[in-house]
């Protein structure tokens, strides 16, 4: 806008300087003759002048060119004076645009509809052009007024903006003059510091005191650096903002050249928050939250760095593959609370066992692994694992009630003699563990060569037992109970034989523990449960009575939400009364909190529940009372030796004592010799399972035994 400087006269008419730009002035008026005069006038004055005879046209006029003001006349056809006015207000570009109302009505209502509609002005028809012409350079005036007085309270709205930006992102910045020295910092650059302005000296050692003293000497490098042109580093240092406080900032620099005077300036800001971000995500990506150790992510990348440097240096190094021993026995008995106590407490005695440029890291579940870097032979690392044994090897109390004895299964392998990356050096140690469990447990065993032939020899047979599932290849045989009572059968045990098309029937110890490695233990006792409910119908449709038959399920079983459903719904289709389906559990699965309540529900049902093999795991003979239970199923264990061991027949007395008053039916199992049957029947226990009387037979057999009413050793019951 032009000031009154850029006006000069010509008689009676006020011109335009020509050192500044022309105005643009844009007429609108439904008279042709005023839109002539006035416009002439205006051109003659060095306005360049648009007309429009109606708001429509005038709209189409702001759109090809914006005027510097606009003269509207109040009366017009077509779209109104005053609704005209309000649509040109509405375009933002107009926003500041005078609008001049030319009236001749004289009414005050009319003035006051104008300036209500946007209008900045009025003039009266008809014209004084020479007084019109000064008003319009006022009017200009004003409104260049009005728009510095804008910018300069934006200017104000956006320094303040500015320094609230500044806070909030705990931004400050110095400016060093170098050719008088002097160091100045802003307040908030201060207020990061914990100071108060007026207390910096204004240098540049001032505010190197104000930097932490171990980052001290760095950062006045890179200052004095930067003055001297030789390179502006951007840095992270820390400020110590009090005697044990210290946050850390980002500083970025520029030099600035004002009247050939150098200054460097340096934006500092607060990035402590963001660090302590950047090291909690790298915590839970690199480590383990449960137990502190490095997680199988930081695994990956270290033991990638470890073979390139190991094999640029023609070094080795070891990798020990750690498996905790029947951990999930652990888990299954006492809950996995008192699991993930168990891990952490072997992990905590394991950064105890590695020297400190060792790496341990848990890889997932009861796995760990140790890599011992820059070995000289294998004694270097025989060393360690005995140390691994010894330490996890001790007693260990969880909970302040639960004392448990840590077992672990260690395989090791060397690079690079064993493998030549990751993925051939955890093969190698996984096979080694795997052989370190078959050995007995609780040992370790270095990979050989002949061990990767019974790696192969292994992935086959669970390939082999896949298939065996696919093309239903189990069958399940019966082994008699009898009773020493009557001698007679009253229940069978179902028990579960691989029919192998090429190596014929095959034990379930030997293939069980991959069925439950492979995730295949539940699949295969639901169908154990089927068998079973089938097989009985089919004996009750053939003229035999209901007889007992017990199926064995493993505990993972029981934590299948689906499990009683399975059972009620098969009972019901194959007409079964529930009394007659015993389902056998072991101790541990027993007394675990989650499972009780899986086994009152059976029960509720008819289902009888039995212990197998009880003594041999977690007994405890004070909570057998607490526990929904129908029968116990004495271990051969203690069969075999009650002959030879007198404690051992004192504590099967005692078992066997405390069951009888407990009302559980008692089974004694693996009885293969007359001598046990009877001391077992001395002994209170009156129904026995095992070779002695038959063996486990295909069901087709059972009819004939239970009709004898007798066995190959029926002898015995007329000695009694």
């Amino acid at each position: 806008m032009p000031s009154s400087d850029d006006f000069k006269f010509k008689g009676n008419i006020l011109l335009a300087n020509d050192r500044f730009p022309t105005i643009r002035i844009l007429l609108i008026d439904g008279d042709p003759n005023f839109r002539l005069i006035v416009s002439e006038t205006l051109r003659a004055a060095s306005f360049l002048v648009d007309v429009a005879n109606n708001g429509t046209q005038a709209l189409e006029k702001i759109k090809q060119q914006l005027p510097d003001i606009v003269i509207l006349d109040s009366v017009m056809e077509g779209i109104s004076s005053f609704q005209t006015c309000r649509l040109l207000k509405t375009d933002p570009a107009m926003a500041n645009v005078p609008i001049i109302m030319s009236t001749a009505l004289g009414d005050s209502d009319s003035i006051n509809k104008a300036f209500a509609a946007g209008a900045t002005d009025f003039i009266d028809k008809p014209i004084n052009y020479h007084t019109f012409i000064q008003h319009l350079y006022f009017i200009l005036r004003a409104s260049q007024n009005s728009a510095e007085l804008r910018n300069c309270r934006l200017q104000l709205t956006t320094l303040t903006a500015l320094k609230a930006a500044q806070r909030i992102a705990r931004l400050g910045y110095w400016n060093w003059y170098i050719k008088n020295n002097q160091f100045q910092i802003s307040a908030h650059l201060a207020e990061l510091c914990g100071i108060q302005p007026e207390q910096f000296d204004g240098t540049l050692d001032g505010f190197i005191q104000l930097v932490h003293p171990q980052d001290r000497d760095f950062v006045k490098d890179i200052i004095i650096s930067a003055a001297h042109c030789k390179t502006l580093e951007n840095t992270e240092y820390r400020l110590q903002v009090a005697k044990s406080e210290a946050i850390v900032v980002y500083q970025e620099m520029e030099t600035i050249t004002d009247n050939s005077e150098l200054i460097i300036t340096g934006t500092v800001q607060d990035i402590t928050r963001q660090k302590e971000t950047e090291k909690q995500i790298r915590r839970l990506a690199y480590y383990d939250n449960l137990t502190g150790l490095a997680s199988r992510t930081y695994y990956h990348e270290r033991i990638e760095s470890l073979i390139k440097t190991a094999g640029r240096r023609n070094e080795q190094f070891a990798f020990l593959f750690l498996d905790l021993d029947d951990f999930k026995e652990i888990n299954d008995h006492f809950g996995h609370h008192i699991g993930d106590q168990y891990l952490n407490a072997v992990a905590h005695r394991l950064k105890f066992i590695a020297r400190e440029i060792d790496f341990i890291a848990r890889l997932g579940g009861d796995e760990f692994c140790i890599i011992i870097d820059n070995i000289i032979d294998d004694d270097d690392v025989t060393e360690v694992a005995s140390r691994c044994l010894q330490k996890i090897n001790q007693p260990l109390l969880l909970s302040n009630h639960y004392q448990i004895m840590p077992r672990v299964s260690i395989g090791i392998a060397i690079f690079p003699r064993d493998g030549q990356n990751e993925r051939e050096l955890i093969k190698a140690a996984d096979t080694a563990m795997h052989s370190a469990k078959q050995a007995g447990k609780q040992c370790y065993v270095f990979h050989s060569h002949d061990m990767a032939h019974k790696e192969i020899q292994r992935r086959e047979k669970e390939r082999l037992l896949r298939e065996a599932f696919k093309k239903e290849q189990f069958i399940l045989y019966y082994q008699p109970q009898l009773s020493m009572n009557s001698g007679q059968i009253i229940g069978v045990e179902a028990l579960i034989r691989w029919q192998h098309p090429e190596q014929g029937i095959i034990l379930p110890e030997n293939f069980i523990t991959l069925v439950e490695q492979l995730g295949l233990i539940v699949e295969l006792g639901n169908w154990a449960i089927k068998t079973v409910c089938e097989q009985m119908s089919k004996w009750h449709r053939s003229g035999l009575p209901f007889i007992q038959v017990a199926v064995n399920l493993s505990p993972a079983h029981f934590q299948d939400l689906g499990l009683i459903d399975t059972v009620q719904d098969l009972l019901n289709k194959t007409g079964i009364p529930a009394q007659y389906l015993e389902l056998e559990v072991t101790e541990s699965a027993m007394q675990t909190i989650g499972h009780i309540e899986v086994f009152k529900q059976l029960r509720e049902i008819g289902v009888k529940i039995a212990i197998d093999d009880f003594g041999t795991g977690f007994s405890c003979l004070a909570s057998l009372k607490q526990l929904p239970l129908d029968c116990l199923k004495i271990d051969k264990i203690f069969v075999e030796d009650m002959l030879y061991n007198s404690h051992t027949s004192l504590l099967l007395g005692t078992i066997i004592g405390l069951a009888n008053a407990l009302d559980y039916t008692l089974v004694a199992e693996g009885v293969e010799s007359k001598e046990q049957a009877l001391v077992l029947q001395g002994l209170g226990c009156n129904i026995l399972q095992g070779f002695f009387f038959s063996p486990a037979v295909p069901a087709e057999e059972i009819p004939a035994l239970i009709n004898s009413h007798a066995t190959k050793n029926a002898g015995i019951y007329e000695e009694n």
